[in-house]
C-alpha cells in the first residue's frame, strides 16, 4: 500500500451526455497485436480528453464532488472494488482485497453496513474488482461478479466469481457462486478493473507496470474472456492521457485502479489514482469493448486519497469513488 500525505484532487466540471454521432467508432480486434490495435483518443479530443465545462451536452453536466460517507474497517478492511446493485437500487456491494476474502459487504451510499454475504467456495488471493452486469446464461438477469485478478507482479490465471444477484431487501447469509477460471493469452498480468458486456463476458483492464527508475508507466491493456471462463484474449492497448495533476502518477505510475460500465447509457469510467476518465459511446449499441476508441473527457475525481474504486450510481446519473486509505466515499452527481 502506498501511503501519501497530499491528495491530488482535481475539481473539473464536465458534461455527461451523449457524444456527437460524427466520431467514427472502431473496435479493436481480438487477438490483435498491441501495435496494430492501439486505441487512440477520438479526433474530437485532439489527442487529449476535454475538461471544458462549457461543452454542450444532451443531459445535465456533473456537479462538484461531495463526501457522503465512510467505509470503516469494521465493514471492509481495505476496499478494492465497489458496484451498484441492479436488483435493489440504492445499495452497493464492496469487497476487500486481503488474502482469503470470501465475502462481500452490502452498504448504503454513506457506507452504512446492510449485510455481509458469503460467496460459497470463494477464497480469493487478491479480489481487486467488483461488477454487476448481465448473467452469461440469462442476459435479462443481473449477476454479481467478484474479480480475483490482482497481483503486484502478475498472474497467468485468475478467477472471477459469479453469482445471481440476491434479494437485498432480505439478504441471505450465503449465495452460490460459479468460479470462472481464466488464462491470459500473453502471460502474467496484473489488473484491478473489471466489468462485463451485455453477453456476460468479462472485460479486464490491466494495471500497467511502473518503472520507478525511469518514472515511466508501461502499457495498459484490454482483455475479454468467454462468459463461462477460458482464455482472456488481448483486444488492444489503451493510451491513457497524461494526468493534468499527476502527483500520484509520478510516484506509482498512471495506472487504472477500477472501472465501471453503464451499458444502457453507453458510458465507461476508468479510475486512476489522480483522475476519472469517462468514455462515451458515439452511437447507440456500440460494442462496449470498443470503448478505448470512444470520445473521452476528464470528469470530477473527488477528494479521496489513493482512490481505488469507481461505481456508477444506481440511477445512472453520476458515480461514487472511494479511498483505499481512509475509506471515505465521494459522490459526483449530475448538476441540476
Amino acid at each position: 500500500m502506498l501511503v501519501v500525505t497530499v491528495a491530488a484532487a482535481l475539481q473539473l466540471a464536465a458534461c455527461s451526455g451523449s457524444a456527437p454521432d460524427s466520431t467514427e467508432n472502431g473496435s479493436p480486434s481480438a487477438g490483435a497485436t498491441p501495435e496494430d490495435s492501439r486505441a487512440h483518443p477520438s479526433p474530437e479530443t485532439s489527442g487529449e480528453p476535454s475538461s471544458d465545462p462549457s461543452l454542450d451536452c444532451d443531459s445535465p453536466c456533473y456537479g462538484d464532488a461531495e463526501t457522503v460517507g465512510t467505509l470503516t474497517e469494521d465493514t471492509v478492511v481495505e476496499v478494492s472494488g465497489m458496484a451498484a446493485s441492479v436488483r435493489t437500487p440504492g445499495l452497493y456491494y464492496v469487497v476487500s482485497d486481503e488474502a482469503g476474502t470470501s465475502e462481500v459487504a452490502v452498504v448504503h451510499e454513506d457506507g452504512t453496513l446492510v449485510a455481509r454475504i458469503e460467496l460459497a467456495g470463494m477464497d480469493a488471493e487478491n479480489a481487486e474488482a467488483l461488477a454487476v452486469g448481465p448473467c452469461g446464461d440469462d442476459p435479462d438477469a443481473s449477476c454479481l461478479y467478484v474479480g480475483d485478478i490482482g497481483d503486484h507482479v502478475g498472474r497467468d490465471h485468475v478467477v472471477v466469481y459469479r453469482s445471481p444477484e440476491p434479494d437485498l431487501d432480505d439478504p441471505p447469509a450465503t449465495v452460490d457462486a460459479d468460479a470462472l477460471e481464466f488464462r491470459y493469452e500473453d502471460g502474467p498480468t496484473d489488473a484491478e478493473a473489471l466489468f462485463v458486456d451485455p453477453d456476460g463476458r468479462p472485460l479486464i483492464v490491466s494495471k500497467a507496470p511502473f518503472d520507478s527508475d525511469t518514472g515511466e508507466t508501461g502499457t495498459t491493456r484490454l482483455y475479454r474472456g468467454p462468459a463461462d471462463g477460458g482464455e482472456l484474449a488481448l483486444l488492444g492497448e489503451i493510451e491513457l492521457p497524461e494526468p493534468e495533476d499527476g502527483f500520484l502518477a509520478g510516484l506509482v505510475g498512471n495506472v487504472v485502479t477500477d472501472a465501471s460500465a453503464d451499458l444502457e447509457a453507453g458510458r465507461v469510467l476508468l479510475r486512476t489514482y489522480d483522475e476519472v476518465l469517462e468514455y462515451r459511446s458515439p452511437e447507440p449499441g456500440a460494442d462496449v469493448a470498443s470503448f478505448p476508441d470512444w470520445p473521452l473527457r476528464r470528469v470530477p475525481p473527488g477528494n479521496v486519497l489513493q482512490a481505488e474504486t469507481v461505481a456508477h450510481l444506481a440511477d445512472g446519473c453520476g458515480y461514487l469513488t472511494t479511498s483505499e486509505l481512509t475509506g471515505s466515499i465521494d459522490a459526483v452527481r449530475c448538476a441540476e
